[in-house]
Parts: C-alpha cells; sequence; structure tokens
C-alpha cells in the first residue's frame, strides 16, 4: 500500500498561507533552515506537519544550491524513517490548489515525475544567454552523456515527486565547494541520468519524457494548479505563457 508524504522544502516567508493550505493533509514534512524566526518555527511545530529543522551549510553554493539539496535530502531521509512509499517535493513558496486531491488523484509509480520542462521560445533571451558557460560546462562534464548540445532548455525543480529512495537518489548532489555559475537544474538532471547509466543523452522534451512522467497538465485538469505566493502566477498561467512554453 502506497503511503504517499508531502514535502515541502525551504524558507518560512509564507509559513500562515502553507500551513492554511495543509492543515487537512496526512503526512506533510517541513523542512527548513534553523536560523528561520522563532515564531514560524513554533507556528510549524504546533500544528499537523512535522517540522524537521536543518542546519545552513557552511558554504551555500550558486544560487543556495547547497542549502536547497541539504533541506531536500534530509527531509526525504526523515519521510523514509516514517515508511514513506513516495514523496512530493514542493519549494515553500509553492502550493497545490487542492493538496489532498492532487495525492489522492495522481497515479504514483516507480518513475520519478517532474512539475514541468521549461522551452525558451523566440520571443525571449535564450538560456545560454545568461549562462554564457552552460555549453562549455555540459560538454567538459557530460561529453560521454550528452548528444545532442545543441537543445538547453531544461527541467524546471520547482517541484517533483516519486518513489521515496529514488528521491533521494535524485536529489544528493554533492555540496558545492566553490561557485559554479550553472542553472541547478541542470547539475541534478545530468548527475542523476549519468548514475542511472543512461547514454545518448538529449536534453529535449521528447526524450526526458520518456524516462520522467510530468504533471503540470494532470494539475490543470484535475483543478489544482500549483501556486506561486511570492509572483502569483498558477501552473494554468504558464501553459499559456507566449515568451516560455511549458510542457508537461
Amino acid at each position: 500500500m502506497k503511503k504517499i508524504f508531502l514535502l515541502i522544502q525551504g524558507h518560512t516567508k509564507y509559513c500562515d498561507k502553507v500551513l492554511e493550505n495543509v492543515k487537512d493533509v496526512e503526512n506533510v514534512i517541513w523542512s527548513t533552515e534553523n536560523c528561520m524566526p522563532a515564531a514560524d518555527l513554533e507556528k510549524i511545530a504546533n500544528s499537523n506537519v512535522s517540522l524537521l529543522q536543518i542546519s545552513v551549510p557552511k558554504f551555500n553554493g550558486y544560487g543556495n544550491v547547497n542549502i536547497q539539496i541539504n533541506s531536500t535530502v534530509q527531509g526525504l531521509e526523515f519521510a523514509k524513517s516514517l515508511k514513506a512509499t513516495h514523496v512530493i517535493k514542493v519549494r515553500s513558496d509553492l502550493i497545490f490548489a487542492n493538496p489532498k486531491s492532487f495525492i489522492d488523484k495522481y497515479d504514483f509509480d516507480d518513475r520519478i515525475h517532474q512539475m514541468a520542462y521549461c522551452k525558451h521560445t523566440d520571443k525571449c533571451v535564450p538560456l545560454t544567454h545568461h549562462y554564457g558557460g552552460l555549453v562549455d560546462w555540459v560538454k567538459y562534464n557530460y561529453s560521454d552523456l550528452v548528444k545532442d548540445t545543441n537543445d538547453y532548455n531544461y527541467i524546471a525543480d520547482f517541484a517533483n515527486l516519486g518513489p521515496t529512495d529514488e528521491m533521494i537518489t535524485f536529489w544528493s548532489l554533492p555540496h558545492e565547494n566553490s561557485l559554479v555559475p550553472i542553472p541547478a537544474e541542470f547539475k541534478i538532471i545530468l548527475r542523476y541520468l549519468k548514475l542511472k547509466g543512461y547514454k545518448d543523452v538529449k536534453l529535449s522534451y521528447e526524450y526526458l519524457s520518456s524516462i520522467f512522467g510530468f504533471f503540470m497538465t494532470f494539475c490543470k485538469e484535475a483543478d489544482t494548479p500549483l501556486i506561486s505566493l511570492k509572483h502569483g502566477w498558477t501552473t494554468n498561467d504558464l501553459l499559456n505563457n507566449i515568451d516560455v512554453e511549458w510542457v508537461g
């Protein structure tokens, strides 16, 4: 029998809204840094959510990737200790419109499922212009893995889900000891694919969707989109974006 956990990962800026959103949901963990406001930590501790306080790493890494990995992996391992078969990992500035409905209706299988694939269109600046070293970084670190180095669209790391052990493998990126100005999405995905033994990898949606499931379209069809508390968009809005094509 499946035992699904919801792992909220990150800061407590939207503490009240998140706790209100999950108040009727079972098996919820919030993994956050122990330097968060004491009032927020107390609210979580006194709610239906299990609080996991994580020490901040000595070095944050580019884009705070070490902090993200720390709180995610420790949260996943805590879920595993509570006999979780599958975990939904979501950033703490995102909520499902109806998290209980999503958990009840979604088809959890033995794969990792991603929120969405992000494809830059001709209407916006290509990702490789924002990260000038991205192409060389991929060629240097993953020349034996990536077949097509012309496609630099990517899987968004806002939220994903999967079997607990597989999620731990996916998120266990070694900590950076110096700044590597490459998006975390590439570091996490490419390491995982190499670890799993894939060859001739393409970064296209067509290829990656043969490995991962995706759930953004399901969220729309099930009327439980993800909502950004930080920016105000929903995943339904992203599906209609003309600058970036969101697929999944």
